[in-house]
């Protein structure tokens, strides 16, 4: 009987969405007439020790804290660091660990060795020759216990490791540290891992093949020819998630979650090609933006939806395509379709663009927000402004949007002067939402600060406490493992004061917006702005004639120049001047109704969106949206 490919999906992936990667194996495999199984045992794990913990552990704990890999530690290595030595780590985290959730992390590190001896007896390791792992973030220890427990009972087995984790310099230290990782494939795997599967089989050579580490002689190799990497999206297959959802049917999580259909419609990131955001190390091997045409896209979309049913579809792709808002969406659209896309996005979008994703039937999307100043904007080189994403988040609570984002700070050159303006910010805007977490940066794989630190003033680069307690190699070897890394960022003493000053008041921010309001009435001669946010006097501001129009320009961000000209050219007859548009301006801006940026404006109530195409004319366009790359100094 001919054998077969596994491919397990091990903790701690998410439990809500089946895994990209895996689901583009199986279909490219199949494609070539290999046949291929896929299990996942995220979602055993997950009844084992519940799924609200198997949660907080996989989606809602700090990376580099490890939690995920420590409760696996003992199935992986003989000699395991003591429970306390997790307490230590977390002892002083930003969201406190219990004690009650502390203990039942215990207990599932306790079980782990038993899970992965009863996942592996259930396995009839006789029809495979070939095991595929997929690695990212928290799944490392799982996987490799899980590989060393089938080699221990198959040697014949052909253990293949891929995935985030596996990219680089990581999957070398990985392959060299642990017997039981017979190969590893780094980078895209679309084309590789079937041609490694023919080659394994065939008994041909592969220690030549570009992005494949092997053992040669009993040494660690790389392949010397040059990594190749899909150009044509199009060529790809259409994901199978078909054991996703038979595992999660067969769940108990069943009942507690909503799953999701993952897919992606690009690759790369179209911003970093131009601007590498400073802090990022995404797409670590290929930066080149690849996407798939629109009517691929739609099609798809249409397959999936047909395959797997009426679920959200959260879309992989490190940013969107811009011409799908164009060519895609509509045509989803005009047929009617209902449905979520997630989407990562830039910060700068359009309003005409997040109506678009609105009408569409999406009510999420992750913008790449990362701040409210200017100045740290432009030291992350994320080429946007703070008013811009103020006027972002101002737009999406106008549209009911879930708006997934952080502030991010501690990087070099940061002032005192940047954290005591997005404070003054966060006051005025309670009304909005706030942010997922406020975080120091973390020094990612990959990154412009990690491949260049000096440049940036980085020092002391190191692992994170959380892997040298999951991992017993010397720190050498666990830095190589490891894709976040610790430092010391220089920081001025009175910038960390006015950091601490922004993170209380975005803590408040957290706790007081859902009670807090600034909303526009708008008639058809008159503006009332009912102001009722938290920290301010409870108020109605009433404007009419040159005041009221302005107001309602300031949906868009403005400078006062272009005011100017639409208060002219809306007047012709009054002959506006700029001290008249200034003083306007002024009382907006003193009661807090309006953010100051420079010489540019928005308003801060929640505006109709059925009225303001009727008051403002859609040619006029807005200043932020020339403004692609500023340059803050100071």
């Amino acid at each position: 009987m001919a054998k077969r490919v596994l491919l397990l999906v091990m903790p701690f992936l998410t439990l809500r969405r089946p895994h990209l990667g895996v689901g583009l194996l199986k279909a490219g495999l199949n494609r070539k007439g290999v046949e291929c199984d896929v299990r996942y045992y995220n979602f055993r794990f997950a009844d084992a020790i519940g799924t609200a913990v198997y949660e907080r552990i996989a989606e809602d704990s700090p990376a580099h804290h490890m939690p995920g890999e420590f409760v696996f530690a003992p199935a992986a290595f003989d000699e395991v660091r003591p429970f306390a030595d997790f307490k230590s780590v977390v002892a002083n985290a930003i969201k406190p660990y219990d004690e009650s959730f502390l203990q039942k992390m215990e207990r599932a590190r306790n079980l782990s060795p038993a899970f992965i001896y009863e996942c592996a007896s259930e396995l009839d390791l006789e029809q495979y020759d070939i095991v595929g792992f997929t690695s990212t973030f928290q799944q490392n220890l799982a996987s490799l216990a899980m590989a060393k427990e089938i080699k221990r009972r198959a040697p014949h087995i052909i253990t293949v490791f891929g995935g985030a984790n596996f990219e680089g310099v990581m999957g070398v230290e990985l392959h060299r540290q642990f017997p039981s990782v017979d190969i590893v494939c780094s980078g895209e795997a679309d084309d590789i891992f079937p041609e490694l599967v023919r080659r394994l089989r065939s008994g041909e050579p592969i220690h030549e093949m570009g992005g494949v580490t092997c053992r040669l002689g009993g040494e660690t190799v790389t392949g010397s020819t040059a990594q190749t990497f899909i150009t044509n999206l199009n060529d790809l297959p259409y994901p199978d998630h078909t054991e996703y959802f038979r595992d999660f049917n067969a769940s108990r999580s069943k009942s507690l979650i909503r799953p999701e259909i993952t897919m992606e419609t690009s690759r790369g990131c179209w911003w970093g090609q131009k601007h590498h955001c400073t802090f990022c190390g995404l797409n670590g091997l290929s930066m080149a933006y690849r996407s798939k045409s629109p009517d691929r896209a739609y099609q798809e979309i249409k397959y999936l939806l047909a395959i797997y049913g009426g679920f959200d579809i959260f879309n992989t792709d490190n940013i969107v395509d811009l011409r799908y808002f164009a060519e895609l969406f509509p045509r989803l659209h005009a047929e009617g379709l209902k449905v979520q896309l997630f989407y990562e996005t830039k910060a700068n979008l359009k309003k005409s663009q997040l109506l678009m994703l609105k009408k569409l039937g999406s009510n999420s999307f992750q913008p790449g927000i990362e701040s409210l100043n200017s100045h740290v904007l432009t030291l992350m080189d994320k080429g946007v402004r703070g008013i811009q994403n103020v006027q972002l988040l101002r737009w999406s609570k106008e549209m009911n949007f879930d708006v997934s984002w952080n502030i991010i700070c501690g990087f070099p050159q940061e002032t005192p002067e940047d954290y005591s303006q997005i404070t003054r910010w966060v006051r005025a805007i309670p009304h909005l939402q706030p942010p997922l977490v406020v975080t120091r940066f973390r020094l990612d794989r990959f990154s412009p600060m990690f491949k260049d630190p000096e440049k940036y003033g980085i020092v002391n680069v190191r692992s994170y406490r959380g892997h040298q307690i999951c991992y017993p190699f010397p720190e050498e070897s666990v830095r190589c493992m490891a894709y976040f890394l610790d430092c010391d960022p220089p920081i001025t003493s009175e910038t960390l004061q006015e950091i601490k000053i922004m993170w209380k008041t975005v803590d408040e921010w957290r706790h007081l917006h859902q009670e807090s309001s600034l909303i526009a009435e708008v008639t058809p001669s008159s503006l009332i702005l009912h102001d009722r946010r938290a920290g301010y006097r409870s108020a109605d501001y009433v404007y009419d004639g040159l005041a009221r129009d302005l107001y309602l320009a300031l949906d868009g961000v403005h400078s006062d120049s272009f005011l100017l000209d639409f208060a002219r050219k809306k007047y012709p007859v009054a002959k506006y001047t700029v001290e008249d548009v200034a003083h306007i301006l002024k009382e907006f801006v003193d009661h807090d109704l309006v953010l100051c940026e420079d010489n540019l404006y928005l308003a801060l109530a929640l505006l109709p969106l059925d009225r303001i195409s009727d008051d403002i004319p859609e040619t006029l366009g807005t200043d932020a949206e020339r403004m692609q790359n500023p340059v803050v100094q100071r």
